[in-house]
């Protein structure tokens, strides 16, 4: 790095962590292009600050003097740019030939690879599975026999967050769909975790999972796009490294024994900020009363063989958050009140009230399913729904929670 280099760091996302005693922080990519991570000390913030693209690392390094009082060094300020540079988090040619190779890879394949596979879970077959039973015997299911039903299942709410984490909640969602074999779709509501050019954003390939490939359903994913506003496909490059629909696929393999028949559509939705700051209906954009329209629409003409699945998780308060509260006992004890309580207003099968719940203290929880609760509930409208599941994910260490569950919902 010369002194005349004007070095620039990529969106990222930065959260405390703390280790032997120490606190340190993490940065990693906020567009999730690179799953590198560089965990730096705190006293490196305003150096972070300063890699704008504007500055040389001379400016750098008198605007730390000025600021700090303190001399930093060459070799200690390229060492940071090296080692951000070598996890490709700095705006470079570097990263955007890594990025252009993502791209063409991605475009040019049949089929969208598993992700987190050897990451988030299993990518042995035979392990995953193992895994899923376990967590499907915990649950107090079992991997066989007949789940109860109150009426034709029409659609389920299960978590996104990793399978570990999440065994028992996914299970209990799942086990609604043992024997199932008359439904003919699924449709695969998942949070998107990245910015989107549109509200909704479906993928044309198949899904890949140690599993095998389950086949995307393109004739209906068409048909949905024809009746959209929008660009339905502009936003397929968000799947690629997307969780919250693989999960899904991962146990609807699962729960089919490795047979999965039915074909699947997967959707991923954006933010619905703007709503819950307003306290304004999302059917007032025309975005989401477009797609709500067009899959109510889709559900109907299949004749009851389509269930909607919406990959979601609930809450996410703490440190990696943004947030200064200790996440104690007493403290998750609230949030399971102020969930439970939100839970209550999806159960009653009633989106806007569920948007009110939302609203009122303007989705002060990040419940990150939000989008997805909302259009599943806005879309089927279903007559009732019985809750499966909820369950928090404390991590002490970043002083963190995060909270989940599932329910299932019937004509």
């Amino acid at each position: 790095m010369s002194a005349n280099d004007k070095p620039k760091l990529r969106p990222i996302e930065a959260f405390p962590v703390e280790h032997d005693g120490r606190r340190l922080v993490v940065l990693r990519d906020a567009l999730r292009w690179t799953d590198n991570s560089v965990v730096v000390s705190p006293t490196l913030i305003p150096i972070l600050q300063r890699l704008t693209g504007k500055n040389t690392v001379v400016d750098i390094q008198a605007e730390f003097a000025r600021a700090t009082g303190q001399i930093l060094p060459s070799e200690a300020l390229n060492g940071v740019i090296a080692k951000l540079d070598e996890a490709l988090l700095l705006d470079n040619e570097r990263f955007q030939q890594y990025r252009d190779q993502l791209v063409r890879e991605f475009r040019e394949s049949p089929v969208r690879p598993a992700a987190h596979a050897g990451a988030s879970y299993p990518d042995e077959p035979a392990e995953l599975a193992a895994m899923l039973n376990e967590h499907l015997a915990a649950a107090g299911v079992g991997p066989a026999g007949a789940a109860p039903s109150a009426g034709q299942l029409a659609g389920l709410i299960a978590p996104h967050i990793d399978l570990r984490r999440g065994g028992p909640s996914f299970a209990r969602a799942y086990r609604q769909l043992h024997g199932r074999d008359d439904i003919e779709l699924f449709v695969i509501l998942g949070t998107c975790h990245l910015p989107m050019r549109h509200r909704f954003g479906g993928l044309r390939k198949d899904y890949a999972t140690p599993f095998g490939t389950a086949q995307t359903d393109r004739d209906a994913l068409e048909s949905l796009a024809a009746e959209l506003p929008f660009g339905f496909f502009d936003d397929e490059w968000a799947h690629r490294s997307e969780h919250s629909i693989e999960f899904q696929t991962v146990w609807l393999q699962h729960i089919f024994g490795g047979n999965l028949k039915a074909r699947i559509a997967p959707v991923l939705v954006g933010s619905f900020h703007e709503f819950s700051e307003a306290g304004a209906s999302p059917l007032g954009d025309p975005q989401v009363a477009g797609f709500t329209q067009a899959l109510r629409k889709l559900v109907e003409a299949r004749r009851g063989k389509v269930c909607v699945i919406a990959g979601v998780d609930f809450a996410h308060i703490g440190g990696r958050f943004g947030d200064e509260e200790a996440m104690d006992e007493a403290r998750r004890s609230r949030l399971e009140r102020d969930d439970r309580a939100m839970l209550d207003t999806i159960l009653s099968c009633d989106a806007e009230m569920f948007q009110c719940n939302i609203a009122a203290d303007k989705d002060a929880r990040r419940i990150c399913g939000y989008p997805a609760i909302y259009t599943l509930l806005a879309a089927l409208r279903p007559a009732a729904a019985r809750f499966l599941d909820y369950a928090q994910s404390h991590e002490p260490e970043t002083n963190s929670v995060v909270s989940f569950g599932s329910a299932a919902f019937y004509r």
